[in-house]
């Protein structure tokens, strides 16, 4: 919560509803003041850095996993009074979540879709968002693999004893770029490129490597169990049978990943389609994705076709996500 950006900013977040990311984002795209871009940006870092460090202090597990299946099953009787609080909460949520998105959905269908459809602006959009989202998540899966696989092989060298510092940087450090917001990340990219280079026309590789990396936390929880489980199993196999490499990952770990790089694919690919914190600084004229061009409209009191692209927004995401689903749901080879 407190990296709020895009929800402030597609609300129109002013001067009495501005967040340090917001007001970062002015001074580049609107006031064009380094000096100031840099001290909001510094003391952003340092403001997540001392509730990170307050809530290890407390206990607070603030990089681990978060897979809901390590639950224990427990069977425990409600009373009528919880019974009735559970629902009344559960009914509130699903309120809160299902009232902008029926809202969303009804609005989107009276727009002019045929039109949206049509005009070229969308169109270059709807392919640059696509292109872009799946660079990011192919570039996020590969990472998280690979940060996977080194984390196991140390975990595996070492056997007894502490973990190494390169261990735990593995095992957590992928968790804290959670705590560094995507605008300050690309602010800082924006100041460092700005005198060396024309930062807009680089502004594609930025906009893919850094929404592949704020990808990796999620895609990393969606991976590591799988591998760990499947590395458990056949660990010891492939060393009997020299089976290392290239061979190992497509004649053992392949089946069993499938299905967990699917599923990371999926929520690196959505999340980058719907990103709107790097795009925000980056974008132009000549790079435009689905969240940016809906911003425009929105900033433009265009507020039908806002919500047209919203739902083309919502429903590539679903497609998205029901397809990673079904391929990781196949047959194994």
């Amino acid at each position: 919560c407190i990296t709020s950006f895009t929800i402030v900013l597609t609300l129109g977040g002013g001067p009495r509803a501005t967040t340090l990311e917001v007001a970062i984002y002015q001074a580049l795209r609107f006031d064009f003041d380094p000096a100031r871009a840099v001290t909001l940006t510094l003391l952003q870092i340092a403001l997540t850095f001392v509730v990170v460090l307050a809530l290890m202090r407390l206990g607070a597990n603030t990089v681990g996993d978060a897979n809901l299946p390590v639950a224990p099953r427990r069977y425990l009787s409600a009373g009528t009074a919880e019974t009735v609080l559970n629902t009344a909460l559960i009914a509130l949520a699903l309120l809160f979540v299902a009232g902008p998105m029926a809202a969303m959905v009804t609005s989107g269908l009276g727009a002019d879709l045929g039109r949206l459809a049509g005009e070229s602006a969308v169109r270059q959009a709807t392919l640059t968002s696509a292109v872009l989202a799946l660079l990011a998540a192919l570039l996020s899966v590969a990472l998280s693999l690979s940060l996977v696989m080194a984390r196991r092989a140390l975990a595996l060298r070492r056997r007894v004893g502490a973990r190494t510092l390169l261990e735990y940087a593995t095992d957590t450090g992928a968790g804290f770029v959670l705590v560094v917001p995507p605008i300050v990340i690309g602010a800082g990219w924006f100041l460092l490129l700005r005198t060396v280079s024309d930062v807009f026309a680089i502004a594609p590789v930025m906009v893919v490597a850094v929404n592949a990396v704020m990808a990796m936390p999620f895609a990393i929880r969606a991976i590591r169990p799988g591998y760990d489980a499947a590395s458990e199993r056949h660990e010891r196999l492939c060393l009997l049978l020299g089976i290392s490499g290239w061979n190992r990952f497509r004649l053992v770990d392949w089946p069993s990943l499938r299905r967990p790089l699917a599923t990371g694919f999926a929520f690196a690919m959505a999340l980058s389609l719907g990103d709107l914190g790097v795009i925000a600084l980056f974008g132009s004229d000549s790079l435009q994705t689905l969240p940016y061009l809906l911003l425009a409209r929105m900033g433009s009191y265009r507020t039908m076709d806002a919500a047209g692209l919203a739902l083309l927004l919502g429903l590539v995401c679903l497609a998205l996500v029901l397809a990673a689903d079904w391929l990781g749901r196949g047959e194994k080879s």
